[in-house]
């Protein structure tokens, strides 16, 4: 039987490492996290290409334009393709604008972003009026409205599981549960600044999906806990690792058989939904690391403290 609570201490420092190395290089080396049209704001269009025209020849024709662009296929057989272009690049492309006009003095400052890349696009691909579905332009007001809704619902999400659990358990049980989570979420954010994978709607949604994911393996190890803490006459870190040893097979069974569905979205999946996927695999492998390895043994800190603290 593996001792887990003895390696507590050396689990929580390298999880406080992650967290501090995701983080350096997230402002160290890229200066924050990627901007995201959804946060960030930028162009946003939605255009009916003819079947000739794929996602490698868009990102080929984005690419020598200097312009870096997100490509969504909203419609496989209609080839309908989703283009969103940051802020960051509005300038480029109204110089771009400037340069193709040039000849008929069109003064690029007083042409809206998003119809100067309309126009650049429907000219290089010869589109008609028509292929243009949608065409928008994005204000970073949008984002910080999106952001604060992101961060209230991960708030408002953990507050309720600290509630539940304080009321199914002990209070004990739910401030290990609660630490977890917040170091599950804290390590994903470190981890989606490292890799510079652009935050998004979807990737709110694969956080939320993580908490629940996480808290369902510490759930099952707190309720083993409680049955044997009655039943046995070993100590509270004891039967602890008793418990955790108990329930190892059906954790490890649990998420292996989640990953295998998740992987499948990376292997065959589309590429819009690479992110997500990424995000929630690197989440089920941590919430699976952080049920037995900071949870638990956060009970059992807490326990020998409150222990400490009462007989002194």
């Amino acid at each position: 039987m593996f001792d887990f609570i003895k390696y507590k201490y050396v689990s929580i420092s390298v999880s406080i490492l992650l967290i501090i190395l995701g983080f350096s290089v997230t402002y160290g080396k890229y200066g924050g996290f990627a901007t995201s049209l959804d946060f960030d704001g930028g162009l946003r269009t939605v255009i009916d290409f003819e079947d000739s025209v794929d996602r490698s020849k868009l990102e080929e024709y984005f690419s020598s334009k200097g312009l870096e662009a997100v490509l969504v296929l909203m419609d496989k057989e209609k080839n309908h393709y989703q283009i969103d272009i940051g802020l960051g690049s509005v300038e480029k492309i109204k110089q771009l604008y400037t340069e193709k006009k040039g000849s008929v003095g069109v003064d690029s400052k007083s042409v809206p972003a998003i119809d100067a890349l309309i126009s650049l696009v429907s000219e290089d691909f010869h589109l008609t009026k028509e292929q243009i579905l949608s065409a928008n332009q994005v204000g970073s007001v949008v984002g910080a409205e999106l952001t604060e809704t992101g961060v209230t619902l991960l708030g408002l999400t953990l507050l309720i599981i600290l509630a539940y659990i304080s009321f199914r358990f002990q209070f004990k049980f739910a401030l290990g549960a609660s630490v977890a989570l917040v170091h599950d979420l804290v390590i994903t954010v470190a981890f989606i600044g490292f890799f510079q994978i652009k935050p998004s709607i979807p990737i709110i949604a694969a956080l939320l999906t993580l908490l629940g994911y996480s808290i369902n393996d510490t759930i099952v190890i707190f309720d083993r806990i409680r049955e044997n803490a009655g039943n046995l006459k070993d100590t509270f870190a004891q039967v602890i690792n008793i418990s955790i040893n108990q329930t190892l097979s059906r954790t490890f069974n649990t998420s292996f058989a989640t990953l295998i569905s998740v992987v499948a979205l990376i292997i065959g999946g589309a590429v819009e939904l690479y992110d997500f996927a990424y995000v929630l695999t690197f989440g089920i492998v941590l919430g699976t690391y952080s049920s037995i390895f900071i949870a638990a043994p956060l009970i059992d800190i807490y326990d020998t403290l409150h222990k400490r603290f009462r007989t002194a």
